[in-house]
């Protein structure tokens, strides 16, 4: 019997699906997207959560009253990606992903750092660069990135 070489094929699936982003989150990007306002919701336990999850993580009471909270803020943790991959990353540059506390907040918030990633460190300053109000949609890249103060 002839040996057969093996067959191999790269094929690449996708998913496509939509998904509802509930009454809390949907409040919550239609305040960046329609308002440019960051809200937050008081929730037992935890103070104010930025963003909102409806419910507290510690005891599972339901979420209370909505808080505006400032587009300012504190980094409280951060890492610099030098070399960003096309596709994966928010950036086509240098940046830093970071967890910043805002200013009346109780939680930290995922984002970017843009400009001067490498200055970003924990303590620092930072407030929310909006994006156009013609490319807001209701995303959490509604705030295109935060900058340093």
């Amino acid at each position: 019997m002839a040996d057969i070489a093996p067959m191999h094929q790269r094929q690449t699936m996708e998913f496509p699906y939509k998904h509802s982003t509930g009454t809390t989150i949907g409040r919550f990007l239609a305040g960046l997207r329609d308002q440019k306002k960051i809200w937050g919701q008081r929730v037992s336990g935890l103070g104010v959560v930025v963003p909102p999850h409806g419910y507290s993580e510690l005891d599972g009471a339901e979420g209370g009253d909505w808080v505006e909270v400032a587009a300012t803020g504190t980094v409280t943790a951060c890492t610099l990606v030098e070399e960003p991959l096309p596709g994966l990353h928010p950036s086509d540059r240098p940046f830093a992903f970071i967890l910043v506390k805002l200013d009346g907040a109780d939680t930290g918030m995922a984002h970017v750092v843009t400009d001067e990633a490498d200055r970003v460190a924990v303590g620092s300053r930072v407030e929310a660069v909006w994006a156009p109000d013609d490319a807001r949609i209701g995303s959490i890249r509604d705030i295109a990135c935060f900058r340093l103060l």
